[in-house]
């Protein structure tokens, strides 16, 4: 059996599935923005938003670049934006209406 910290896809639907994470990810699918800028507009303290990157940034969803004092942060283009892409267009097609009557 494998334990969880081992098992990648755990981890990856468990980093994906973090609402803070995906406010985020969310936020970043406009474009790159500094840890300061996305804590301001997710209305987040910026240790909590420092604590989140971090677990994007060890699991590849982002790519940190440094700008002077400041690090500015933006999705992984090869990876990740297809796959939101791809997400999206499942949700479009399939959830929008037959998931919402499901509930939480």
């Amino acid at each position: 059996m494998i334990e969880e910290l081992q098992d990648p896809h755990r981890i990856f639907f468990k980093t994906l599935g973090n609402q803070k994470r995906w406010e985020i990810i969310t936020l970043l699918e406009d474009g790159p923005r500094r840890a300061t800028e996305i804590a301001e507009k997710l209305g987040h303290e910026q240790s909590l938003i420092s604590h989140h990157l971090k677990r994007l940034l060890m699991c590849g969803f982002v790519h940190v670049q440094p700008n002077g004092t400041e690090r500015v942060y933006s999705l992984n283009e090869k990876t990740i934006q297809p796959l939101l892409k791809m997400v999206h267009r499942h949700i479009e097609t399939y959830c929008e209406k037959k998931c919402t009557e499901c509930g939480p």
